[in-house]
C-alpha cells in the first residue's frame, strides 16, 4: 500500500481485498503525486560562527591552503578571499588600482600595504563578509597583520589562523609534481626551495605576530585528513 500526501488528507493508491468467494477488487482513491515514504529528508544546516570571525590561512606553496579554505568557507558560508585572485583581477579589469598594482608587480617589486589596504576595503566591506571570512596568501608581514587588525577594530572580529604544516621533502614533491602537470619547465628544485624558504620567512614573522591564535595543522595527510583536523579545530568557534 503507497500512501500519499494531500495537505492535511491521505490517499490510498490501488488498494485491494480479497470477498468470500476469493476473488480480489481493486479500486483507487485519488491523490496526489507525492508519495510518503516514512522519512522526512531535511537538507543539513550550515555550522554558524558564535561571533563574527576571520581565518587566516597559512600555509607553503603546494600545503593545500586554497583548497582548505575554499572548503571552509563554504561550510561555513562565508567569503574565502584571495589576494592574488583580487590583484589579478584589478589588473585585468584596468581599474584605477590595478593599474598602479601592475607597476609593481611587473617590475618584480612588493605590492606595497597600503594598495592592498584599499583592495580589502572594498572587498570585506560585501555581504558575503558580514559573518566573517577567509584570507588566503595574506597577511605576509607584520605591516600587513597589523593592518588588518585596525580594519577590525570596530567590528572586534575574532582571528584565527589556521597554518597547513607540511614537510619540506613532500612539499617539494608536491611543487615538482604540480610543476610538471602545468608544464613548468623553469621550476626547477633549487627555485622551489628558495619559494619554500621564503614562505618560512613569512611563517616565523606571522608565528611570532599571532601567538597562541596559530592552530597547526598537519598537513601531510590526504585532503580529508587535513580537512577533519581544521572542522575539530573550529568547534570552539561555532554556535
Amino acid at each position: 500500500m503507497l500512501i500519499s500526501r494531500i495537505g492535511a488528507n491521505l490517499g490510498v493508491n490501488n488498494f485491494s481485498f480479497g470477498t468470500k468467494q476469493n476473488q480480489r477488487v481493486s479500486f483507487s482513491m485519488p491523490c496526489d503525486t507525492v508519495t510518503f515514504s516514512g522519512k522526512v529528508s531535511q537538507e543539513d544546516k550550515k555550522p554558524q560562527l558564535k561571533e563574527k570571525t576571520i581565518y587566516i590561512f597559512l600555509g607553503a606553496p603546494a600545503s593545500g591552503k586554497g583548497t582548505q579554505a575554499e572548503k571552509l568557507a563554504e561550510e561555513l558560508d562565508i567569503a574565502h578571499i584571495s589576494t592574488g585572485d583580487l590583484l589579478r583581477e584589478e589588473v585585468k579589469n584596468g581599474t584605477e588600482l590595478g593599474i598602479e598594482a601592475a607597476k609593481y608587480m611587473n617590475s618584480g617589486k612588493l605590492v606595497p600595504t597600503e594598495l592592498f589596504q584599499k583592495l580589502l576595503i572594498g572587498r570585506i566591506s560585501q555581504d558575503d563578509c558580514k559573518k566573517g571570512y577567509i584570507l588566503d596568501g595574506f597577511p605576509r608581514t607584520e605591516e600587513q597583520a597589523e593592518m588588518i587588525d585596525e580594519l577590525n577594530q570596530t567590528d572586534n572580529a575574532k582571528i584565527k589562523v589556521i597554518q597547513l604544516s607540511v614537510d619540506e621533502e613532500k612539499l617539494l614533491e608536491r611543487m615538482l609534481s604540480r610543476a610538471k602537470v602545468q608544464n613548468r619547465a623553469d621550476d626547477t628544485p633549487e627555485k622551489l626551495k628558495t619559494r619554500i624558504d621564503v614562505y618560512n620567512g613569512v611563517r616565523d614573522t606571522l608565528v611570532r605576530y599571532y601567538g597562541d591564535k596559530v592552530v597547526n595543522i598537519d598537513a601531510n595527510k590526504d585532503i580529508q585528513g587535513v580537512k577533519a583536523q581544521i572542522d575539530e579545530s573550529i568547534q570552539e568557534d561555532l554556535v
